[in-house]
C-alpha cells in the first residue's frame, strides 16, 4: 500500500515591528534544523494585546514591507501571509491554525497529509494555556520552541513534560538559542542598533521615516 507523503508547515507570527535580526536567525536556523517545505511568516494583523496596554503599533503595510525586505536575500522556503492582516477584528492563534490546517496543502500535489510546526518562545510554554481554544492548537500542531540562551532549561524540559502528559502536546525544543533583541529597544534607536536590523528592513525604516529616524 502506497504511504501518502506529509507536507511539513512552520508557522511563525509576530508584531515585527520591526523585524529584526532575531526573527532572521530563527526562521534561518529552523529552517536548517526542521527543513520544512514551507515557512510562512505571518505579521499579527490586529495586536489587541498591545493596544489593550496603550502600546502603538505600525501600520501592517508597513510591517509587511519591513519584514518582506528583511527576508529578501534568506534563501529558505518562506512566503509572508496576510492571513492576519487581511481582517480587521482581533487575530487569534487558533483561527490562523485552522486556516492553513484547510489550505495548507499545495493543490494538485500527491501529498496527503499536512504536519504544521508552531514556531515560538519558550514563553508560550508558560502562558499557552491562556491562549483562546489553546487545547485544539495543542493537538492541532507540533510547538518548536526556541529558548534563549539564558533560560532555565530544567523548567523548560519540566513544563513540556506537563504539558505532554496533561494535555497530550506535541512539542519540540530546539537546539537553536535564540538572541535577546528588544523591537522596543530598536524603535526608541535605530540607528544605535542598526547591527541588530537587517540590512533591507533597515533601508525600508529609512526610507519611509519610520520611528523618527
Amino acid at each position: 500500500m502506497e504511504i501518502s507523503r506529509i507536507y511539513n508547515i512552520a508557522l511563525f507570527g509576530g508584531t515585527f515591528d520591526p523585524f529584526h535580526m532575531g526573527h532572521y536567525e530563527l526562521l534561518k536556523n529552523l529552517n536548517d534544523e526542521l527543513a520544512p517545505d514551507r515557512i510562512y511568516v505571518i505579521p499579527a494583523g490586529h495586536p489587541y494585546f498591545k493596544e489593550q496596554v496603550g502600546k502603538k503599533v505600525s501600520s501592517s503595510t508597513d510591517r509587511i514591507e519591513m519584514t518582506r525586505a528583511g527576508l529578501k536575500d534568506l534563501d529558505i522556503p518562506w512566503e509572508i501571509s496576510t492571513v492576519e492582516t487581511d481582517k480587521d477584528t482581533p487575530s487569534y492563534s487558533v483561527e490562523t491554525i485552522r486556516y492553513f490546517r484547510k489550505n495548507g496543502v499545495p493543490e494538485n500535489t500527491d501529498y496527503g497529509h499536512l504536519k504544521i510546526w508552531f514556531l515560538c518562545g519558550s514563553d508560550l510554554l508558560f502562558e499557552i494555556d491562556k491562549w483562546y481554544k489553546y487545547r485544539e492548537i495543542l493537538s492541532s500542531v507540533t510547538l518548536a520552541v526556541i529558548p534563549r540562551g539564558d533560560d532555565d532549561m530544567d523548567r523548560i524540559l519540566l513544563r513540556k513534560k506537563e504539558l505532554e502528559e496533561k494535555e497530550y502536546a506535541k512539542i519540540y525544543i530546539s537546539k537553536y538559542r535564540g538572541r535577546n533583541i528588544s523591537s522596543t529597544m530598536i524603535r526608541e534607536d535605530p540607528e544605535g542598533c542598526k547591527s541588530f536590523i537587517p540590512e533591507g528592513t533597515y533601508e525600508y525604516i529609512r526610507k519611509h521615516g519610520l520611528y523618527n529616524i
